[in-house]
């Protein structure tokens, strides 16, 4: 009898050791866990990086407006940067760029927008009313990103960062149009495009800011030029024209 009852106890099982329920139940909580944070971050990922967009935008726009203000202060000759040429009848003919003095004013806002941009990184704009504290870094409570109103700012800071990358593309344009009665207004304008990166936990994006800012404004007599040349405007004779 004692021997059946030897091989019988071979088959009893006792009670699971503790530890193994531990470590069953730290693998279901990260596999919960897990599950858990990829569901939030989906969910809350296109608000957060559409918020990162619109901040860095702002961003972007201030350092590019205030380049050129700091170039225009720095003073140019707007009759030698932008010549009139009138034909024998005192109409407009031709409207030349320095194309001397325009790499000038192209090359300096450019170095004034890459200062900008390292300057922001290094939390060192006070003057663009960025915080100097983030600099190119942004806290967002979680409880704005949910869309919630009642958790507001309730929740962790998630941090948005963003950094410039590729180069500041920098060009002047002219704008030509009626003004008033027989007169011309041609328009001097900067155009800047700038390529950022901007990053969240677990997610970038590159976004490209453009603005265009007038550098100058000069009212001419005559008709709007029809004919654009490389660095000139100039307008066709008449009698080509009827013909």
């Amino acid at each position: 009898m004692s021997i059946f009852r030897s091989k019988n106890s071979r088959f009893r099982k006792g009670p699971i050791a503790f530890r193994y329920i531990l470590l069953m139940s730290f693998i279901l909580f990260v596999i919960l866990l897990t599950q858990g944070l990829w569901i939030v971050n989906n969910s809350i990922q296109p608000t957060l990086i559409k918020y990162g967009e619109v901040e860095t935008q702002k961003m972007a726009t201030a350092i590019m407006t205030k380049a050129v203000k700091d170039r225009i202060n720095e003073g140019f000759d707007v009759d030698s940067l932008m010549k009139v040429q009138n034909d024998k009848n005192g109409k407009v003919s031709t409207i030349n760029l320095n194309t001397k003095q325009v790499n000038e004013i192209v090359t300096s806002t450019t170095t004034y927008i890459e200062k900008y941009l390292q300057q922001v990184e290094q939390g060192k704009l006070k003057e663009l009313g960025i915080s100097e504290k983030n600099g190119a870094t942004m806290a967002v409570p979680f409880g704005r990103v949910t869309d919630n109103a009642l958790l507001g700012n309730i929740g962790p800071d998630i941090p948005i960062h963003f950094t410039p990358i590729g180069h500041v593309n920098t060009d002047i344009k002219q704008k030509i149009e009626p003004h008033g009665i027989n007169t011309t207004a041609i328009q001097i304008v900067m155009e800047m495009e700038v390529t950022l990166q901007v990053i969240i936990p677990f997610h970038t994006k590159e976004i490209t800011v453009k603005q265009n800012v007038p550098i100058a404004t000069r009212i001419v007599q005559g008709e709007v030029p029809t004919y654009y040349g490389s660095g000139s405007v100039a307008v066709p004779d008449k009698k080509k024209t009827d013909s």
